[in-house]
């Protein structure tokens, strides 16, 4: 009897394991054919590939296939960036903008000047910049009989060459961070054909911008209307002139371009000037950069939106002036003022090594993942991945990330099928590199952590694309 037994217990449990492994069909390090076909079919070999698929709630990995390879995870690192700033400042942390002034204010006069002390807000957009002016206008200040002074030492970023990266000094996507961020540094041009010509006019109409429209009307679609314009800059006696010529169709209507045409300390120039004059307030002094004095009088502290709200912008949209924003803030925060991309890099890798997360693989440059040099493992994302679910603020996390079928770069990716809805993906994509990773929640429930980076000269395409898309269906599919 006891031998039966015996023999139907091991049995049983032969054929546990046997379940165990036709389920799955694979070992966690040997590439499941399904995948395998899959590279193949999209003319793809291994190289170059890492992949990292582990359940939330289980202690192995299913696939753990070159997982352990430093690759360029391109905007996919903004996940570490905003996964150690939700643990180290707190989803509802606040950046400040303050306002000061120094002389006297009589009879809504201000005799003397103006000072705006930034603290890094990453989101002080157009409308936000113009209720804080308004705002100095109702505690009242109408009038500026001196100067308007602006400090954002808070930060020391290195200097920006608009250049170096991609040779598109003109993309909002090469700004650099600095402590008073107006508007992201962008610059609206409102472009419209009618009366048989182009007219440009840009956001904001500052006197110290002008446009300079050699753009010429032509017939025909509008696809691709932004590279068929050109534009450079040249600044003429105080002056920004931005010349734009090229070819705009009338099918286009109306567009809306956006631009970097300033540095940081103009562009808050360009921007105070036309919003100051539009709520009736009165000052023809200077506007130039200077470090708070100690004796001066407090008006007003602007309070940012919350940090959930920004990592939501950044994630969703992959914004890369906000996430290097952020960077700097974390720097700040760690150690002392001013914010650095070093301070805030060694807070974050202090952060890692406190919850054994770190890797010898690991080389951040600006946390935003616009560098040729970034360096990461689809493990150690894996792992962060599942850290971050087990902690408080993970719904603030997950909902921060592009969801399939819906919104931000996996809008159009399972529309209309069963996965609309049931991943939250961040993507990544530079020239050569094509990466992803955040959670699918398989049709029977079961969520899944997912990274897959990608570094081949045809990463970039549609293939490679097409590839994720794969990966992503075959975890849906999983224990079905």
């Amino acid at each position: 009897m006891h031998i039966r037994k015996l023999i139907k217990s091991l049995i049983y449990g032969c054929l546990l394991w046997l379940f165990i492994f036709t389920s799955t069909g694979y070992s966690a390090t040997k590439l499941p054919t399904v995948l395998a076909t899959a590279i193949k079919a999209n003319d793809f070999t291994t190289e170059g590939i890492g992949l990292y698929i582990h359940a939330v709630d289980s202690l192995t990995p299913v696939v753990s296939f070159q997982a352990e390879q430093p690759l360029n995870p391109a905007s996919v690192i903004k996940l570490l960036t905003t996964a150690a700033s939700l643990d180290m400042l707190g989803p509802g942390y606040r950046w400040t903008t303050e306002v000061y002034y120094t002389g006297k204010l009589s009879n809504n006069t201000l005799n003397g000047d103006l000072y705006f002390h930034g603290k890094g807000d990453p989101y002080l957009t157009p409308e936000r910049f113009w209720l804080l002016l308004n705002r100095i206008k109702i505690f009242g200040v109408h009038a500026i009989t001196g100067n308007v002074y602006f400090d954002n030492t808070y930060f020391d970023p290195e200097p920006v060459d608009y250049n170096a990266f991609d040779n598109q000094p003109y993309r909002t996507y090469n700004v650099g961070p600095n402590a008073l961020l107006v508007g992201f540094q962008a610059t609206e041009f409102h472009f419209s054909s009618r009366n048989k010509q182009v007219d440009i006019v840009p956001f904001p109409s500052s006197p110290k911008l002008k446009i300079n429209n050699k753009v010429k009307l032509v017939n025909g679609r509008c696809g691709a209307w932004k590279k068929r314009l050109s534009l450079d800059t040249k600044t003429v006696k105080g002056v920004l002139n931005v010349n734009f010529s090229g070819r705009y169709a009338s099918a286009c209507d109306k567009r809306v371009l956006y631009r970097r045409v300033t540095n940081a300390e103009d562009h808050f120039q360009h921007y105070f000037l036309p919003l100051w004059q539009q709520l009736g307030g009165e000052f023809s002094g200077l506007i130039e950069k200077r470090k708070l004095p100690k004796d001066i009088s407090f008006v007003i502290s602007e309070a940012s939106i919350s940090l959930t709200e920004v990592v939501r912008f950044i994630n969703k949209f992959s914004n890369n002036v906000m996430t290097r924003q952020l960077l700097l803030t974390l720097g700040a925060h760690s150690f002392e003022p001013p914010g650095t991309t070093g301070k805030g890099i060694d807070a974050i890798k202090r952060w890692l090594d406190k919850h054994k997360l770190n890797g010898e693989e690991l080389k951040m440059v600006n946390g935003a993942g616009l560098s040729r040099d970034t360096r990461i493992s689809a493990t150690m994302l894996g792992k962060l991945l599942r850290f971050v679910y087990q902690q408080s603020y993970m719904p603030e996390f997950i909902s921060s990330l592009p969801v399939t079928g819906n919104d931000g770069a996996m809008a159009r990716r399972f529309k209309s099928r069963p996965l609309a809805g049931h991943a939250h993906i961040k993507t990544g994509l530079l020239d050569f590199v094509q990466s992803m990773a955040g959670y699918v929640t398989t049709a029977t429930g079961k969520r899944y952590v997912v990274v897959m980076l990608h570094n081949h000269p045809r990463a970039h395409t549609k293939a490679a694309e097409k590839l994720q898309n794969d990966v992503i269906e075959w975890t849906f599919n999983l224990e079905q």
